[in-house]
């Protein structure tokens, strides 16, 4: 019976769709803000360092998708309304986590050539500045935006004195997946003042170009220095990096999309999910790549939800988005909306900051797309039942 249960809801939850009610005459994904309320307590009693004790930027990472998530939605709220000043407050709160001492503390490194390393200064470079961009620009604290501006020189800085595009995250480390944060920083910084470094984007571009791994792709590790692949990119790495680079440069980051696609892109019982390791890799598995079950990645999946939307590939992103729901046991009482019990704030994040893409209005993928699971979920519900009835003890006349 159990099992028939889990087959019902499973196929139940593919046919999830967004909450799009109107708040206060504005409509917003109330998912996503009952996501972010249900992480709001976890958050603020130690979830962070929590996190900090399983991955080795974890305490970053979580107060970095948590005001992510928010700053999706802030841009479609009125100023003034209590959602915006909620949400805004709650972003405030963690660029101050990120740039506390627990922010901090492991990175301190003034040895290297970007002090502190790529992936400190370009996650919380980046997330001051959607954080700035959230607001109107007379309401921005001078001190925010002081801070800002000099991380980015400093960044531009260091860009402009290595020989490679992928600034050390680590001392003789380089991943370019935190190389891309600062550069990405860089391009915000010329949206929201005066463009000062779109010479220095054209130049990383062209050196990125220069340094990708067999595939053509922007590798998942470099030789520190140098810029060569150490690793050939992988799923999780591809994921993340590729809602930033379209930032930077479109064009390349359509190319690069294209190819993340036909490597990483697969379907298991019918379902989307994308690979860990490319397809013909050898397997890969490690603490950046979360669970891996049958070569499909789960920071990979989970991020690739958001990136598929973000490349207008409609239908992958919402069969992701709904095995995501089912898969994940999505949960919503009065305190918020949380997955997998709420045991894992890092996935709650990951998630809604991969949902907060559907920000105003609910995306729809083409038609069909469950139908192989939903057969394969018939063929066994048969196989259960026949089962079942083949195990019952026959009655005598």
């Amino acid at each position: 019976m159990l099992p028939l249960l889990l087959i019902g809801y499973l196929n139940a939850r593919l046919y999830y769709r967004p909450d799009f009610t109107p708040a206060a005459g504005y409509a917003i994904n109330q998912d996503v803000v009952a996501q972010l309320r249900f992480l709001r307590g976890p958050m603020h009693h130690g979830a962070g360092q929590q996190m900090q004790d399983l991955y080795p930027e974890g305490f970053v990472y979580l107060n970095a998708l948590y005001a992510l998530a928010w700053a999706e939605l802030l841009p479609h709220l009125p100023p003034q309304s209590p959602l915006y000043q909620e949400g805004l407050a709650e972003t405030r709160w963690a660029v101050r986590e990120i740039q506390s001492p627990n922010g901090y503390a492991q990175f301190v490194n003034p040895d290297l050539p970007l002090p502190n390393g790529a992936f400190y200064q370009g996650w919380s470079a980046y997330v001051l500045g959607r954080y700035l961009a959230a607001q109107p620009a007379a309401l921005r604290d001078t001190a925010d935006v002081g801070r800002f501006r000099r991380q980015c020189a400093l960044i531009a800085r260091a860009l402009q004195a290595s020989p490679s595009p992928y600034l050390e995250s680590y001392s003789g480390a380089a991943w370019p997946a935190d190389g891309v944060m600062g550069v990405a920083a860089l391009a915000w910084h010329d949206r929201l003042y005066p463009a000062r470094y779109q010479p220095l984007l054209w130049q990383w571009v062209s050196q990125v170009k220069g340094r990708l791994d067999a595939r053509g792709l922007i590798p998942h590790r470099a030789a520190a220095g140098s810029g060569r692949s150490r690793e050939d990119a992988r799923g999780s790495s591809q994921s993340q990096l590729l809602n930033f680079l379209l930032e930077i440069d479109p064009t390349f980051a359509r190319q690069q999309f294209q190819l993340y696609r036909r490597s990483f892109l697969t379907s298991r019982l019918g379902l989307p999910g994308i690979r860990e390791a490319a397809h013909g890799a050898p397997p890969a598995d490690d603490i950046d790549s979360g669970p891996v079950i049958w070569d499909v990645g789960g920071a990979a999946s989970l991020v690739g939800r958001r990136t598929m939307q973000r490349y207008a590939d409609t239908t992958t992103a919402v069969g992701l988005r709904n095995s995501i729901e089912g898969f994940g046991a999505a949960f919503t009482t009065s305190a918020g909306k949380r997955y997998l019990f709420g045991q894992l704030p890092i996935a709650d994040a990951f998630i809604a900051w991969a949902n907060s893409i559907e920000a105003t209005h609910e995306i729809r993928g083409a038609a069909g797309w469950r139908g192989s699971f939903q057969l394969l979920s018939a063929v066994a519900a048969a196989v259960l039942l026949a089962a079942g009835a083949a195990l019952q003890p026959r009655r005598r006349r």
